[in-house]
């Protein structure tokens, strides 16, 4: 059997590592190599760890963990104000276990252990399913057949274009400004950031992720030596990443902007925010500084707007969500992890692609529904009326949770 995986991001990745030893997999992307990604931080579920412990080899695991926060860090998810004062803190499970990685440095180590099965620098424009199998054609001019072809080359994907008329996700109608703000030895937070992420929401629906990410611990020190000065940098400093959302009539004029443009952007819809919010973004690292749109599934079937075919997807490319609820990368792991196991089940082809497809939406209606509840509330703020109601709500809501909760920036 021979699969051919149309995008290296993690689901496709952690696909290739399940079928490895199952299959001829034939990894091909855009990019030239592992290393030309974007992104944060990603937070694992711990359903999405499963698979990964699963299906990948215990070394990659062990190498994941080392550069990975600790489940520590992710004990409760807040919402604030924009004062950065704290309205709800909701704790997590105790005793998950969850993998805290940047993106790039997790697609690196991913990458690295399955060698020639990725063929970068390889753009599929077109894909083709047929009773026996199916195809690619790339940019080049190169088509390479495959008993199953599955897209996992994000929202846009050019495979699902070719076999369906009807797009899987749309336009959210938000933008987002990320960023990534150094934190030195004695740097000011926001104490709640020390036990997990946040959201910050300010009366007009501008919104800000708030993370801490790649804390040193004991782990990453002792594995730091051992590490390529390339994973050393996806890894990066202890940081905090952030990430404004806005409406697109706010900001609709940034995508493709430089860095500086962008810092500039956020640093002004944030000028009323409390002042330490305005400082890091002042201080962000223009090379880690990027803006993107929002794309979302519809919570609702068909997920595969297509007949089961030797064409299937995983990841955004049928299941996309807004990185508002954090479970885009998790949700993708899952969908890698049961169509491997579904090809590794079945003896026909056709067989385990129905049972797969029958099966998505258990994990991606909920992840997408969780995603879309932060949209839903910014699209609310946008009329006049809704936020007069939200200014004042918003300070009581701050004041109380602040008593309530004893959180403050502190060193």
């Amino acid at each position: 059997m021979r699969v051919v995986i149309v995008g290296a991001g993690l689901g496709g990745l952690v696909l290739a590592h399940a079928l490895r030893d199952h299959a001829d997999v034939v990894v091909l992307d855009r990019d030239a190599e592992a290393a030309d990604t974007g992104g944060y931080r990603i937070a694992l579920t711990p359903e999405a760890v499963a698979v990964v412990e699963q299906h990948v080899p215990a070394s990659v695991v062990e190498r994941i963990r080392e550069v990975s926060d600790g489940p520590e860090t992710f004990a409760q998810f807040t919402i604030a104000d924009a004062q950065l004062r704290p309205i709800v803190v909701a704790p997590e499970p105790e005793g998950q276990d969850r993998m805290l990685c940047q993106r790039r440095a997790l697609r690196l180590i991913l990458a690295d252990d399955l060698g020639e099965r990725i063929r970068f620098a390889s753009t599929v424009v077109a894909a083709r399913s047929r009773a026996d199998g199916a195809s690619v054609a790339l940019s080049d001019g190169t088509e390479i057949d495959a008993d199953l072809v599955v897209a996992a080359d994000g929202a846009r994907s050019s495979v699902v274009e070719a076999v369906t008329e009807r797009p899987t996700s749309d336009d959210a109608g938000l933008i987002g400004i990320a960023g990534s703000s150094p934190m030195t030895a004695g740097a000011t937070f926001p104490r709640y950031l020390a036990q997990g992420p946040a959201l910050a929401l300010d009366h007009r629906g501008v919104g800000m992720f708030l993370s801490l990410a790649s804390r040193r611990t004991a782990r990453l020190d002792a594995a730091w030596a051992g590490l390529s000065p390339e994973l050393r940098s996806a890894v990066g400093p202890p940081a905090l990443v952030w990430g404004l959302i806005a409406r697109r009539e706010m900001v609709a004029d940034i995508l493709g902007a430089p860095p500086g443009t962008l810092i500039a952007r956020a640093h002004e819809l944030a000028a009323a925010w409390h002042p330490w919010m305005t400082e890091q973004i002042e201080t962000s690292d223009p090379a880690r500084t990027a803006a993107f749109s929002f794309r979302a599934a519809r919570p609702h079937p068909p997920r595969f707007p297509w007949s089961p075919s030797r064409v299937t997807a995983i990841g955004d490319a049928v299941h996309a969500m807004p990185p508002t609820g954090g479970r885009a990368g998790s949700t993708a792991i899952r969908s890698a992890g049961a169509l491997a196991e579904a090809l590794i089940r079945e003896s026909r082809i056709d067989d385990a692609v129905r049972s797969y497809q029958s099966r998505v939406d258990e994990w991606a209606v909920p992840a997408i529904r969780e995603s879309l509840g932060p949209v839903r509330v910014i699209r609310a703020l946008r009329a006049p009326l809704v936020q007069a109601v939200a200014r004042p709500a918003l300070a009581v809501a701050g004041v109380v949770g602040a008593a309530r909760y004893r959180r403050s920036i502190h060193p």
